[in-house]
């Protein structure tokens, strides 16, 4: 029996997130008591919690979330890579080597960093320890998985808060090229046994220009 389990997180207002982004908010507009029915006011920015970059976000002229098609949020062939490293680390290409054959027809590519006990335990250190992907490790990624649409982590960014100015750029190399139809989600729930992982379903929030944003993500497990 396949069964499906969450690899995203609820947005939380309180939940944690990378220094830059500013506190969400979530308050009441009309009430049940006041206005016969409920109605809140959100206030987010479109990095909170497990989230979606389109390519738009940091290449000019990009594609945005609503130029892809709905198969473009399904993948069949995802892989997970388990890399345990110290925080603050930057992965390189030497991490990336062994892994050639593991992603080479990979259309979802998940790197479990293992830091969601210090997401629940510590989230301020989550969001400033976290490892990050450097630029010389997204080149190599990206030659060696010809067929990956998209790449997903348990950290809160692709990049490592402490050294962006040594991973920042990885964003620019996974999303760059005319047309090209390649996602990025942050800040996943990877906690769960994903042994059985066959299918992977993205659900990003469609709004008219929006490059990136919050997402529900379901994996199912065969």
């Amino acid at each position: 029996m396949s069964r499906m389990v969450w690899l995203s997180f609820p947005l939380d207002v309180q939940g944690p997130r990378p220094p830059a982004i500013p506190e969400p908010s979530l308050e009441p507009l009309y009430t049940i008591d006041r206005d016969q029915a409920s109605v809140q006011t959100l206030r987010v920015a479109s990095h909170t919690g497990t989230h979606v970059d389109a390519p738009a976000h940091v290449v000019r002229g990009g594609l945005t979330l609503e130029d892809f098609e709905p198969e473009d949020f399904v993948y069949i062939c995802p892989v997970v890579v388990d890399l345990s490293l110290p925080p603050r680390s930057v992965l390189m290409p030497e991490h990336i080597e062994p892994l050639g054959a593991a992603i080479g027809q990979a259309d979802l590519l998940l790197l479990r960093f293992g830091y969601g006990e210090l997401r629940r335990e510590e989230p301020d250190r989550y969001c400033t320890d976290c490892p990050g992907l450097g630029v010389e490790a997204a080149t190599r990624i990206r030659r060696s998985a010809p067929q990956l649409r998209c790449l997903g982590l348990d950290v809160p960014s692709l990049a490592c808060i402490a050294s962006l100015d040594a991973t920042m750029a990885s964003h620019n190399e996974l999303l760059k090229g005319q047309g090209r139809r390649f996602l990025v989600i942050e800040d996943m729930n990877l906690e769960e046994d994903l042994s059985r992982l066959s299918e992977v379903r993205l659900s990003p929030w469609l709004v008219h220009g929006m490059d990136s944003g919050p997402c529900s993500v379901v994996g199912v497990l065969d």
